[in-house]
C-alpha cells in the first residue's frame, strides 16, 4: 500500500511514526491523532485537511445571552445536541486540546453584538488553568455562567463584559480556576 507515491514504511519513518501504527491508521483500525496527522502532512507537503475530512461532534450544553442567568453545565454531557467541528480547526489552532473537554454554547440573541452574533456556536475548552487573555466563560460562586474578555492586572483578573447591559467583574486571581477558555466560534 502506498500514499501519494510513498510506501508505508518510508513514509512512517520520515514522519517519525511506527510503520505498523501508520498502517493501522491508514486502514481505519486505529484513530489518527493530531500529531500524527501533522507529521504525515509535513512529509507529504499537504495540508491536514487534504488527509482527512473527519468531524468532531462537540456537545451543545446550553444557550447563553448577556442578560439571562445560565447555569454552568457541570460536566459535559452527551445530550443529543451537537455542533460539528472540523478536525482541521483543531489541527490549525496550534494548541493541544483535550477533545473530551470541549463543549459548545449557542449565542441565543443579539445581546453580545457587535462582538458575537446571534446563532454563533462558541467552542469552549474546560480547563481554567489554561485560561488566558481573551474570551472566557466564568462560573461564579452560585454556578451561573458569565461570558467576557479576560485581562490580568497584578493579582487580580478583570472580566470585561461584552454587553453594555452587564457589569465588568474584578476578581482575585484564584478565580482563574473557574474559567474555561473560548477556543473558537462556528456559524452554521
Amino acid at each position: 500500500m502506498s500514499v501519494k507515491g510513498f510506501k508505508i514504511k518510508p513514509l512512517a519513518l520520515a514522519a517519525g511514526i511506527d510503520p505498523s501504527q501508520l498502517s493501522r491508521m491508514l486502514r481505519g483500525v486505529r484513530h489518527w491523532s493530531i500529531p500524527h496527522l501533522q507529521a504525515v502532512a509535513r512529509v507529504l507537503k499537504v495540508q491536514i485537511g487534504d488527509l482527512t475530512d473527519e468531524i468532531i461532534a462537540v456537545p451543545i450544553v446550553g444557550e447563553i445571552d448577556a442578560l439571562s442567568e445560565v447555569p454552568y453545565p457541570g460536566e459535559v454531557r452527551q445530550n443529543g445536541e451537537y455542533t460539528s467541528l472540523p478536525l482541521l480547526f483543531i489541527a490549525e489552532s496550534k494548541r493541544a486540546f483535550k477533545l473530551d473537554q470541549l463543549y459548545a454554547l449557542l449565542v441565543k440573541d443579539d445581546s453580545f453584538e457587535p462582538f458575537l452574533l446571534k446563532g454563533a456556536r462558541l467552542i469552549v475548552e474546560r480547563d481554567g488553568e489554561k485560561a488566558e487573555r481573551g474570551l472566557v466563560v466564568y462560573c461564579n460562586e452560585i454556578g451561573i455562567l458569565r461570558l467576557g474578555r479576560l485581562f490580568f492586572h497584578d493579582d487580580h483578573l478583570l472580566l470585561r463584559s461584552l454587553s453594555p447591559k452587564s457589569k465588568d467583574l474584578i476578581l482575585p486571581r484564584r478565580h482563574l480556576a473557574s474559567m474555561d477558555r473560548v477556543v473558537g466560534q462556528m456559524f452554521i
